[in-house]
């Protein structure tokens, strides 16, 4: 499809503009789900933050193990590919996109649950062409992590291996035949007790770093270790050139410091059922990132998210959420099931930590344990460095939030006990830290944003969507993330409120007014049918031209909708204009086309994106879309 975008204001700006400066307040990009057709499922909710490609576009995967794109402002998402029938349905790492000129190309790996009492699961690699099209399987693997490195030609990942505790495996991104080469089998932890790999990055010396978890097992179940002095997993680190031999743990975790994340369907039947019971939802892991003063950070929380349970007195074990996981010391439901007492955990650090290391394994500190509530709880999910700080999520606390607050609906607050904390952002200044002969004196720690999805506790409306699974650092500087739930509601095709499916944001400066339009596909034959989707960010008044006589585009437009295209051969452009309702007031807009039996057009999502976003548009389109807008600042001054 060939996206045609335009805002005025944008159009005149000068090229070589500095870098922004990073702001704390999440720029919603879009909010997945929305009004469709029936026979149209839609995007999901995203389950890793985005990639931002070389070309422009950011590109995320949901729980439907769909790829999906979006630009890199406020507008819609669509789903490119389902990876579905590729054996892919668990998939815990972002997309990875091999940067060298003329490659491109995009790498994610995932894996297939079989059954619940298979030992190991099966696997694969799959490549994507620069566009997030045309998947192709590589290699197979055995439950990957989803966690990929690319260095140059080569591509590192991690998998739980032949033996189920983990392997380190390279490939060489040139090879005609691609193949695997391991570098590192990891072996069992103490007592036996599983290893499973959590998130790996390339250090600046060329090392790899990452985090595996010691699967002690679930809180209160027999045999569980709840001393102190449990080994809960380790950061190690491995020089890639040299393999095993290199192979260094830096620091091994107890359960007094905290765990690390684990999920692993080998071992006693309580681990398989909790694996089981989560539906992947949980496979958000720790990771870490390398500061600018050359240090690793990194997170500790609770190891699982479940927790032992009976559903009667007298019968079987089951399993239940640990309401940790989302921020809660107790359960609201079930109060009666459980085995244990609030916090139905074992452990003495309940909301998490961020600890920091030297890259040779000294000077480990724990830097600063959560609190809970207003003070976030339990992080997890990629990291990132920028701007002298690290930048980070937890999946719970950070502000009250009055929950369900439908648009258009008065809005009633919950009693107090029912407020819910939907997760934060957090940062640490590295020119604040400040360590001495006792231990941590200064963290550089701040909860900058407390996400709400609904009303907060003073009755505002907002909708950042909850449950925040982590953050990516895009080649531009900026910082992209998700929220796994909510974004707002919409009325779907049989008329019933639905709420949408999770967030897409990014860290910007000021609110920006933006027009999306997207045709869906946007090549079709004669006879087919293409679905036409529009929304708008702090705009309203539209107005649509465009299209077909009588297909119902032309006119009057509320501020978001859809519409089904069925047009004759031909190549078709659907215009949308809309009045900023931000301070300042202009137009902005965005042109979407169609092609139909045209097959001399560029298929799958080469496109160019003009407007609401960079770029230049040629000079017929410019000067046309200049004249629109100038007739409709005109007709609004008159007003």
């Amino acid at each position: 499809m060939r996206r045609l975008g335009f805002c005025l204001v944008t159009l005149l700006l000068p090229f070589g503009l500095s870098a922004p400066v990073l702001a704390l307040e999440p720029t919603i990009l879009t909010a997945n789900g929305g009004p469709k057709p029936e026979e149209y499922e839609g995007v999901g909710r995203p389950v890793v933050p985005p990639l931002l490609a070389q070309n422009g576009r950011l590109y995320g995967l949901d729980h439907f193990r769909n790829v999906f794109s979006l630009n890199d402002y406020p507008g819609h998402s669509w789903e490119l590919v389902d990876l579905t029938d590729l054996g892919l349905k668990i998939v815990s790492g972002p997309l990875v996109q091999d940067a060298r000129e003329d490659r491109g190309f995009l790498y994610v790996a995932g894996f297939r649950p079989e059954s619940l009492f298979d030992e190991l699961d099966t696997g694969r690699l799959v490549r994507l062409d620069a566009d997030g099209t045309h998947p192709e399987p590589l290699v197979d693997l055995i439950e990957p992590n989803g966690v990929l490195v690319i260095d140059d030609n080569r591509l590192y990942g991690l998998d739980k291996g032949p033996e189920g505790n983990g392997r380190l495996f390279a490939m060489d991104l040139d090879a005609q035949t691609p193949s695997l080469e391991t570098l590192h089998t990891f072996s069992a932890g103490p007592q036996g007790r599983r290893q499973y790999p959590n998130g790996m990055i390339l250090g600046s010396d060329g090392w790899l770093y990452g985090v595996t978890a010691y699967v002690r097992g679930l809180p209160y179940a027999p045999g569980t270790s709840s001393a102190l002095d449990t080994p809960t997993g380790t950061v190690y680190r491995i020089d890639p050139s040299l393999g095993s031999e290199s192979f260094q743990i830096l620091h091994t975790f107890t359960l007094q410091e905290g765990e690390i994340p684990w999920q692993t369907r080998s071992g006693d039947t309580y681990h398989m059922m909790s694996s089981a019971s989560s539906g992947g939802r949980d496979y958000v892991l720790a990771w870490l990132v390398e500061g600018a003063d050359g240090f690793l950070y990194g997170t500790l929380g609770v190891g699982n998210c479940t927790s032992l349970g009976t559903g009667e007195p007298g019968t079987s074990h089951f399993l239940f959420s640990l309401p940790l996981c989302n921020g809660l010391e107790a359960a609201r439901t079930n109060l009666d099931k459980y085995l244990s007492a609030p916090p139905h955990y074992d452990g003495p650090n309940l909301h998490g930590a961020v600890y920091r290391l030297a890259r040779e394994g000294e000077a480990f500190h724990i830097l600063h344990q959560f609190t809970g509530g207003e003070g976030g709880s339990q992080p997890r999910g990629p990291l990132v460095a920028a701007d002298g700080k690290i930048y980070g999520t937890t999946r719970g606390g950070g502000r009250l939030s009055g929950g369900r607050a439908i648009p258009g609906d008065p809005v009633a607050l919950p009693p107090e006990d029912e407020l819910a904390y939907r997760g934060a952002l957090y940062s640490i200044d590295l020119s604040k830290i400040r360590i001495g002969d006792s231990g941590v004196e200064a963290d550089g720690f701040e909860l900058v944003h407390g996400f709400v999805n609904g009303s907060d506790q003073q009755g505002n409306v907002r909708y950042d969507g909850l449950q925040p699974l982590g953050l990516a650092l895009g080649h531009n500087g900026k910082i992209y993330g998700v929220n796994l739930y909510g974004g707002g509601y919409f009325i779907n095709h049989k008329g019933n409120l639905q709420e949408r499916t999770g967030t897409v944001y990014r860290l910007s400066n000021e609110p920006e007014a933006h027009v999306s339009v997207t045709i869906t596909p946007g090549e079709i034959e004669v006879g087919d049918t293409a679905l036409l989707e529009w929304s708008t960010v702090d705009a309203s008044y539209c107005q649509a031209s465009g299209g077909v006589d009588g297909d119902g585009w032309a006119g009057a437009k509320a501020d978001s909708g859809y519409l089904e295209l069925t047009p004759e051969a031909g190549n078709y452009y659907y215009t949308l204009t809309c009045e900023s309702t931000l301070e300042g007031g202009g137009q902005v807009g965005d042109v979407a086309s169609l092609g139909v039996g045209a097959q001399d057009r560029t298929t799958d999502e080469q496109t160019r994106e003009y407007g609401n976003g960079g770029g230049s548009p040629s000079w017929w389109l410019l000067a046309g879309m200049a004249l629109v807008l100038a007739a409709r600042s005109k007709r609004s001054a008159r007003q």
